[in-house]
């Protein structure tokens, strides 16, 4: 499916959102970098700033831009547990950040070198225990089923592949991925069932049981 804007106009929209900044790096994230992207889904982009403090989450021209100060990029990677649980929950999307690249300030090149470089098996611990808390709120404690549960799917379906590689690799194989799309096309509809909401709460049980299982 083309893309509504080009990677020059992503990065003129971003630019020019954060005039009084400097822009280091911008890839997208979400459902394009997870591969996960159908036809309704939104365009979502990360967005790191040199000389900015904080994270921001706005919205233009059916774009969600997710931008961060570099230090805060940092804290995401390393599972800092004074960030959101949301932010650090899709902080996986770095495995993929060089091929869903936007933009590349070359000044800062050595900073984007030093973030590729990291291991993400390094802190998978602290990041399951993030995803597990998140998780567990929305379908243990509060018993919903929502799109973006897809992660509890997502996430095991990669935890499996790891489980056999020791690699943490985002790119689900077919069966995972089909199992992915169902529940994003379905969860408001034919999955808005109890089953499915068991189902749910299985996924998350495994991931439980696998973090449990790993070195901190």
């Amino acid at each position: 499916m083309p893309r509504k804007f080009t990677n020059s106009k992503l990065t003129e929209i971003v630019v020019n959102m954060f005039a009084m900044n400097e822009v280091m790096f911008i890839y997208y994230c979400g459902s394009d970098n997870y591969k996960t992207k159908q036809k309704k889904s939104d365009t979502d982009l990360t967005v790191v700033l040199s000389n900015f403090n904080g994270i921001i989450h706005a919205s233009i021209e059916g774009v969600d831009i997710f931008a961060y100060g570099y230090e805060n990029f940092l804290q995401r990677q390393s599972m800092n547990d004074t960030l959101p649980l949301y932010n650090l929950i899709h902080s996986d999307d770095v495995i993929n950040m060089a091929d869903n690249l936007i933009y590349l300030n070359p000044s800062y090149q050595t900073e984007y070198n030093s973030i590729t470089a990291l291991k993400f098996e390094d802190v998978l611990p602290q990041y399951l225990d993030a995803v597990i808390e998140y998780f567990n709120q929305l379908v243990n404690v509060e018993n919903v089923i929502v799109k973006r549960s897809y992660h509890i799917i997502r996430i095991r379906g990669i935890l499996e592949k790891y489980l056999e590689t020791g690699k943490y690799d985002v790119n689900l194989n077919e069966v995972w991925l089909n199992k992915v799309f169902e529940h994003k096309k379905n969860w408001d509809k034919e999955l808005n069932t109890p089953d499915h909401l068991t189902q749910l709460k299985t996924y998350l049980d495994e991931i439980i049981t696998i973090r449990e299982g790993l070195r901190t």
